[in-house]
């Protein structure tokens, strides 16, 4: 109903008619999907037991919901001899970009959807040829309706009790220095071919002077001294990129611990578990903790953050029952059929510069537009596009990169002021929410260089939302993308593709109910 009236004032008030249009036909389908569970197919009747009604909308006629197809065209007969034609995914719906860049066509505008981007074709790895991916046949059954919660996202698995939910600290470890914790490994079908230290720098003033307040660190470029940052996992924070067959991903160990250990204040220390796993806890001067599990592979299995009185937040849980599907580096969206948007683009995407923090915070509120098949781990989050695709997406509009830098004017550090307050209403209600900060880069210069840069922008936001805004750096997680999901599609310098978005990806990594 919310949906509905905003386009109807929208549209009343002499907005852009086609996209109200737009809105006010999502909105009839999502009302009559949830009236036709009620075995009413009429939606005045439906709104009118409970008292509501549609507000008319003059001069427009309302498109027929999506549950109500027209009667199909006579077929023509079919051939025996020939097989019929595999059928192939519709038109993805394009990314929403309000004016093209000069020199851009509309045909260059990517799909929304990442999985899909990767559906159009694979990266090249350098020495080898683009893989090309079949694509897979439509679902027979139009896509359902999003589910009304996250509760009911999840509906479609058995989470575990409340009561059976295993706490972070259930386990006992024995202490050990971090020197001592067993290397982490790495899966047969990974292969690293490449690590740098690198400097995460973060907001530029006039001096060109990068100022790390968090861990009170300085690079001054002018006199090209550099101050490695110290915390977390060792004296220096290491990129690593991984080849997981054609698909190459970033992964820096430590940079989550990085951002929210302060080395002045704060303790840390480790315990080895069985199996390999190891628990990280960092104490905080007011006596609350963070605490983390990780498998021998670094992915993370439980997070949760315990205030000063012993109540605990869970951010993170990875159900136990499904602990072999991280015994290797694979996509979990393989599992999964091809998604279909089942909502408007508007309602999918929300770019921050056209919202005000109230907006924000009720887009991110928003539960997944499907259901979702289990528990994730963060990480297997991070590598799959098809599993990120199930959540809402929020682009930092405003807050663009220089080609080759990850760094950002104070200027525009205001881009993220309603970002920040958005997220911060949010964990008012709920302290368990995480968000993943993504990065990306345009298509200029090699694929390795692109991720690493990639990484070092979504750190960069995610360090301004706790230095600058006070968004607890535990509830951000980060990952670069490089090239990978291009928002035009071109191989030139394009600021449009050098962005950042977040997306609460509460429902995939924990139980709705915490």
């Amino acid at each position: 109903m919310d949906i509905y009236n905003a386009a109807v004032a929208d549209l009343m008030s002499g907005g852009d008619a086609a996209a109200a249009q737009s809105q006010i036909d999502g909105a009839r389908n999502q009302i009559a999907a949830l009236c036709a569970q009620t075995g009413n197919s009429d939606i005045d009747a439906c709104l009118a037991a409970y008292g509501l009604s549609l507000p008319a909308v003059p001069g427009i006629q309302p498109t027929a919901p999506a549950e109500q197809p027209a009667a199909p065209a006579e077929q023509p007969a079919m051939d025996p001899a020939q097989p019929p034609a595999a059928e192939t995914l519709p038109a993805e719906p394009a990314e929403v970009i309000e004016t093209l860049p000069e020199g851009i066509t509309q045909e260059q505008i990517a799909p929304v959807l990442d999985s899909a981007k990767d559906v159009e074709a694979a990266p090249a790895v350098e020495g080898q040829p683009a893989v090309e991916i079949q694509p897979q046949p439509v679902p027979e059954t139009p896509p359902a309706p999003p589910p009304v919660d996250d509760a009911a996202a999840q509906a479609a698995f058995e989470v575990p009790e409340e009561a059976a939910l295993r706490s972070a600290v259930q386990e006992e470890g024995q202490a050990v220095e971090i020197q001592a914790l067993q290397p982490q490994q790495v899966p047969q079908n990974v292969t690293i071919i490449n690590q740098t230290n690198v400097v995460n720098n973060i907001v530029n003033n006039n001096t060109n002077v990068t100022n790390n307040t968090q861990n009170n660190t300085v690079i001054n470029q002018q006199n090209n001294t550099q101050v490695i940052q110290q915390g977390g996992f060792g004296d220096t924070l290491t990129q690593v990129i991984l080849q997981i067959g054609t698909q190459l991903i970033v992964n820096t160990p430590g940079q989550d611990t990085d951002r929210f250990y302060d080395p002045g204040a704060d303790e840390v220390y480790y315990e080895q578990l069985s199996n390999g796993r190891y628990r990280e806890t960092v104490t905080r001067p007011d006596g609350s903790q963070i605490v983390t599990v990780r498998n021998r592979n670094g992915d993370i299995l439980r997070r949760s953050r315990f205030t000063p009185d012993g109540r605990e937040y869970v951010l993170a849980y990875f159900d136990d029952r499904y602990d072999d599907q991280l015994l290797e580096w694979r996509d979990p969206g393989l599992d999964l059929p091809p998604l279909r948007l089942n909502i408007p683009v508007q309602d999918y995407v929300l770019d921050s510069r056209y919202a005000d923090e109230q907006q924000v915070e009720v887009f991110f509120r928003q539960p997944p537009v499907e259901q979702v098949a289990r528990l994730y781990s963060i990480d297997e989050v991070k590598r799959s596009a098809r599993v990120r695709d199930s959540v809402r997406k929020l682009e930092v509009g405003g807050l663009t990169f220089d080609t080759g830098a990850a760094t950002i004017s104070r200027d525009q550090v205001s881009a993220l002021s309603n970002v920040a307050n958005g997220m911060l209403q949010l964990l008012a209600a709920n302290p368990g929410e995480t968000f993943l900060i993504e990065g990306h880069t345009d298509a200029v210069g090699s694929e390795i260089s692109n991720l690493q840069l990639s990484d070092l922008r979504a750190a960069t936001v995610a360090r301004i939302l706790t230095d600058f805004y006070g968004v607890p750096p535990e509830n951000l997680a980060t990952q670069g993308y490089g090239e990978r999901y291009l928002k035009i599609r071109t191989e030139r310098a394009e600021r449009e593709n050098r962005r950042v978005t977040i997306r609460r990806i509460t429902p995939l990594i924990t139980v709705a109910s915490n």
